[in-house]
C-alpha cells in the first residue's frame, strides 16, 4: 500500500509566535494546515465543517469561530441558555445571556448591535443577530476559547477575511478517503475491518482513516 506523504509539522519556533503573538503569517500552508487540525482535535471538533476561517486583523492572520464551531462546541460541552435579557438604548440593542456547562459551570456574556436607521425586518434582523452574538459568545467563553466569532469579525474596521488557506485542508483528508474506499471494497461485506474502514471515512477523522488503512494491511498479511 502506498503511503501518502506527511504534513510538515508545526516546529517550535513557528508555534511560539503563534502562541505568543497570535499569528499565523509566520506560518507556511502545510503549518497552517497542521496548527488548524491541531485545534480541531484539541476542541474535538470536526475540521471538515470549516469551524474555523482565518481573518486578517491589523497586519495579523488569525483564526475566528464560524457557526459550525459553536454549534458542535454547545453539544460537546452540554451548554444550555438558561435566561435571555433584551434591552435597547437609544439606537443599540443589547442582549445578556446567562447560561451553564454539562458540568454545572455558568457565565453571563452580551451581545450588542446598533438598529440606527433601521425599521421593519431589518430592525428583526438585528434584534436577532444581537441574540446570536451574545449565545455563541457564551459558548466561546464556557468552552474556553477566547477567540473571536465570526458575529463580531463582521463589525471589525479594517478585518478582511482570508479564505485561501483552508481549503487545502481536505486534500489529506480526500485523498485517504479515496484511498480508504478502494482498499475498503475489496473486503468481504461482514468484516470488521471494512465496519472501521466506513466509521474512519464517515468521521473524516485523517488519524482514524491512517489506522483503518494499516489494519486492513495488516489483516491482508495475516491471510
Amino acid at each position: 500500500m502506498s503511503e501518502l506523504p506527511a504534513t510538515n509539522p508545526v516546529n517550535a519556533s513557528a508555534l511560539e509566535r503563534v502562541l505568543v503573538a497570535g499569528d499565523l503569517a509566520g506560518l507556511n500552508e502545510a503549518q497552517r494546515i497542521e496548527y488548524y487540525k491541531a485545534v480541531c482535535e484539541s476542541l474535538g471538533l470536526n475540521p471538515l465543517t470549516r469551524p474555523f476561517e482565518y481573518l486578517r486583523l491589523n497586519g495579523r492572520l488569525v483564526l475566528y469561530a464560524t457557526r459550525a464551531a459553536a454549534d458542535q462546541l454547545r453539544s460537546i460541552h452540554g451548554i444550555s441558555i438558561l435566561d435571555a435579557q433584551i434591552e435597547r438604548q437609544d439606537d443599540l440593542i443589547t442582549v445578556t445571556v446567562r447560561g451553564r456547562t454539562r458540568d454545572g459551570r455558568e457565565d453571563v456574556e452580551v451581545g450588542v448591535v446598533s438598529v440606527a436607521g433601521l425599521r421593519g425586518d431589518a430592525q428583526a434582523n438585528a434584534f436577532m443577530k444581537a441574540l446570536t452574538k451574545a449565545k455563541r459568545r457564551l459558548t466561546l467563553s464556557l468552552a474556553g476559547l477566547g477567540w473571536l466569532d465570526e458575529t463580531e469579525a463582521e463589525t471589525i474596521p479594517g478585518a478582511q477575511r482570508v479564505t485561501e488557506p483552508a481549503p487545502a485542508l481536505t486534500d489529506e483528508v480526500h485523498a485517504l478517503r479515496q484511498l480508504l474506499a478502494e482498499r475498503a471494497k475489496e473486503l468481504p461485506e461482514d468484516s470488521p475491518l471494512r465496519a472501521q474502514a466506513r466509521e474512519a471515512w464517515r468521521s473524516g477523522d485523517a488519524d482514524a482513516m491512517r489506522e483503518a488503512l494499516n489494519a486492513i494491511e495488516e489483516g491482508k498479511k495475516d491471510e
